[in-house]
């Protein structure tokens, strides 16, 4: 009985369709475990929330500043 947690930026519904039905298909090709028992659940965190490098995903410079060294 897998279990996989992804935790994301709030994305549209179609995105987490496909994630979810693309992770439990590959779950099942790696495991065997049969599809009813492969359980996936997405936490999404808003960007305001969520820092890389001491900076928030909402910031416009997030791309590059989350990246310094």
């Amino acid at each position: 009985m897998p279990i996989v947690s992804v935790t994301t930026w709030p994305g549209s519904d179609d995105q987490t369709r496909r994630l979810v039905e693309e992770l439990t298909k590959t779950v099942r090709e790696v495991t065997g475990a049969p599809m009813d028992k492969i359980t996936v659940y997405v936490q999404e965190i808003p960007r305001e929330r969520w820092a890389e490098g001491g900076v928030l995903g909402n910031n416009p410079d997030f791309p590059t500043l989350s990246r310094r060294t």
